[in-house]
């Protein structure tokens, strides 16, 4: 094995886990449907485990989602009536919407030295990625109550004291260069982000690559939170009911208006109520047309995409069994 390149960020005797107690899961599903066995490719684990890459290629650009400031920390969110959401995917973590936050809970090997020096400190783009979420959790748990709540929300592994951690964060604070933010990856160069945002640039085709970007991107944006089609609409078009609201109260008034001697006799009046009760009709229609021609384009596009993933999912399952079948 070549020789170690970079340091862990704390030192051995501040270390929270040790070595022969961490367990790895047994199987990890990834984002596109693939799985990871731990036992038998624990560097690909890892890579998944840590991986950014979404948000590091749209670096440029996350300015529009969040600020380069450190995130509040965990008491700070129960203030703003922000439920804690784990999410085990780290480009997910620290995404906030509406009254969610989505945290990632701390990898137990992080909080372990051994673990560094064997297996986080010859990849720089790894190490880059570790470091930063421990940075995150040392903007997330600054007070005790910080603490009390990461526990009780499952975000530390057990035996974690509030006194060990704060040894470690100070040591993790100290090694890092907090003033160009070059020592952790660069998602981590921002704090806070707002989910509506990002799914505002995933669907721009042109802002990540192709392996990053598909068609579905446009559907589902950053993050697919519901395979439900209400869920879909109440998200996209529940401003249509506001306008909608808006409308009648304007046709109420008109109507009112029509109603008295003055106005009723205007024809200038009549022509502009004329006009703004036909611009409304024609809005209500353009909007359910609109409605209805998005729901036919998903509902065939789910359909032609499961069945292409279903056909492709068997002849990969075809070729894996001709591979292992024993010469006859």
């Amino acid at each position: 094995m070549a020789p170690c390149r970079l340091a862990p960020p704390f030192p051995s005797d501040q270390s929270l886990v040790e070595l022969s107690t961490i367990t790895h899961p047994s199987i990890v599903r990834t984002a596109v449907a693939t799985v990871i066995l731990p036992s038998r490719d624990l560097d690909a684990y890892l890579a998944h485990e840590l991986d950014t890459t979404r948000l590091s290629c749209l670096h440029k650009y996350l300015w529009l989602a969040g600020l380069p400031v450190p995130a509040r920390p965990l008491h700070r969110q129960r203030l703003m009536n922000r439920a804690i959401v784990i999410t085990e995917r780290a480009d997910e973590h620290l995404v906030w919407h509406e009254h969610r936050i989505f945290i990632k809970p701390m990898p137990a090997f992080l909080l372990c030295h051994g673990f560094w020096e064997t297996h986080l400190c010859f990849d720089r783009t790894l190490h880059a990625s570790a470091c930063g979420m421990l940075l995150s959790y040392a903007w997330l748990v600054a007070y005790p109550s910080d603490f009390a709540i990461a526990a009780s929300s499952g975000l530390f592994p057990p035996g974690v004291t509030w006194e060990r951690w704060t040894a470690l964060a100070c040591s993790v604070l100290g090694a890092l260069d907090l003033a160009a933010m070059s020592d952790v990856a660069p998602r981590y160069q921002y704090g806070e982000l707002r989910l509506s945002r990002l799914d505002m640039l995933t669907r721009w085709p042109f802002l990540l690559p192709p392996p990053l970007w598909s068609p579905r991107r446009l559907v589902d944006g950053y993050m697919s939170s519901s395979t439900w089609y209400t869920a879909f609409f109440e998200r996209h078009f529940g401003w249509l009911v506001v306008g909608f609201v808006y409308v009648s109260v304007v046709l109420s008034a008109l109507q009112v208006g029509l109603a008295t001697n003055a106005l009723g006799a205007s024809p200038h009046f009549q022509d502009f109520g004329l006009g703004l009760t036909l611009a409304g009709l024609a809005a209500l229609f353009l909007a359910l047309a609109s409605m209805l021609a998005v729901w036919l384009v998903l509902f065939w596009y789910h359909l032609l995409s499961t069945i292409a993933f279903d056909r492709r999912t068997r002849l990969q399952r075809k070729r894996a069994r001709e591979k292992t079948k024993p010469p006859s």
